[in-house]
């Protein structure tokens, strides 16, 4: 046992290692005392935490509690200060970073009233925050170091998704693009299930906005067409979405990554019928990429980059992921970064829209009060009203 710990204390290590690297934009002097110490206590508190519960028993057993506790309040208190010292880097960023915080001061707290399931889940969660940094560039470096800790693990034997998530966390994107091509292949799960997994979405945002391998996205979607369990609406999605592979891969935006984002969002909606529809995934999924890489390059120009975040906000609502929802964040950084223009009112729009949409159920609309006030903030912020 202490040995499987070591081997999960050591790929977290990893991760929280790596998530720091990708909000490192400043000069690397400037950051070491600031982040350095952070670091360190991070990954103090997920070894102390995170083996722990891998054990139910063992995460509630009172014997342990004193020791998990206060590995949790150092968890906590330090994704604040990461919080702190990754602010004014890259906005793209900060919806992760936020989600870090919540999550280690939702950890903490769900604990100390003895919510130990609730606990456990967000604990467990933390590397989604890796997954949505590491998908959104491209990355052609290699960790050698990520790939030995993923084999010492053996996730192989975690649920698919988890398994994934961890490759993505540990940088290990050959090895999560040949774990999805595995699934697409796997006669233990029909191809209904494999599409509610999220598994085309996922897997396009790796091909596409890591790694730009288009032919190898069209490989692996013509050879799952040929399964004969795959129903006519994922059929139908299928051909689109290969069809736009071929179509885009060579489509050069050379430098005009805003004009054709907004070029390929368009196309996108309009192949789109209803709300729910998929057909547009792929120019969605190429128009987030130009995006990122476009607000990765620092634009001076506030308009510019407020539309930027306008559209990848759009982009985003129609990427159907399992994974950290950024769609609320990009619309409002839409807003805050140019409140006065006609932008900033469409952003808010559609922000609006989308929130109530996602708290609307059967028995009504039920918006949490602190959504409701930052939507009446942002609102406030556009009149040019006082809060």
């Amino acid at each position: 046992m202490r040995t499987f710990q070591h081997k999960i204390s050591s790929a977290l290590f990893l991760i929280v290692l790596i998530f720091l690297s990708n909000m490192r934009e400043a000069p690397a002097d400037e950051l070491k005392s600031n982040t350095q110490a952070t670091m360190q206590e991070i990954f103090r508190a997920l070894t102390e935490a995170f083996p722990l519960s891998l054990n139910e028993q063992q995460f509630q057993d009172p014997i342990n509690r004193p020791r998990i506790l206060s590995a949790l309040h150092l968890l906590s208190k330090n994704a604040a200060k990461l919080d702190t010292h990754g602010r004014g880097l890259n906005l793209s960023f900060d919806s992760p970073r936020r989600s870090l915080v919540s999550n280690a001061r939702d950890a903490v707290q769900l604990y100390e009233q003895g919510q130990y399931k609730a606990s456990r889940f967000v604990l467990h969660e933390l590397t989604e925050n890796c997954f949505v940094c590491h998908s959104k560039l491209p990355s052609y470096r290699y960790f050698d170091l990520g790939k030995r800790f993923i084999e010492n693990v053996n996730v192989g034997s975690l649920p698919i998704k988890d398994q994934v998530r961890l490759e993505v966390a540990a940088r290990q994107f050959d090895m999560a693009l040949e774990t999805y091509e595995t699934i697409f292949h796997s006669p233990s799960m029909t191809a209904g299930e494999i599409d509610l997994l999220g598994a085309f979405e996922d897997y396009l945002k790796i091909c596409i906005r890591v790694y730009n391998d288009f032919p190898r996205a069209i490989t692996a979607l013509e050879e799952f067409q040929q399964r004969s369990d795959v129903h006519p609406y994922l059929a139908n999605y299928l051909v689109n979405w290969v069809e736009a592979l071929k179509e885009l891969q060579l489509y050069k935006p050379n430098g005009n990554e805003l004009t054709h984002s907004r070029e390929l969002i368009q196309n996108a909606q309009l192949q789109n019928r209803f709300p729910a529809d998929r057909r547009g995934l792929v120019y969605f999924v190429v128009a987030s990429s130009l995006l990122h890489r476009y607000v990765a390059t620092h634009p001076t120009d506030k308009t510019h980059l407020a539309e930027a975040y306008y559209l990848l906000g759009i982009a985003e609502s129609y990427i159907r992921s399992s994974w950290i929802p950024e769609t609320e964040f990009f619309l409002e950084t839409a807003i805050r970064l140019d409140p006065t223009s006609s932008l900033a009112e469409k952003a808010y729009t559609f922000l609006e829209e989308y929130t109530l949409s996602r708290y609307t159920g059967s028995s009504g609309v039920h918006l949490p009060s602190e959504v409701q006030t930052n939507l009446n903030e942002l609102h406030q912020l556009i009149k040019g009203t006082p809060n």
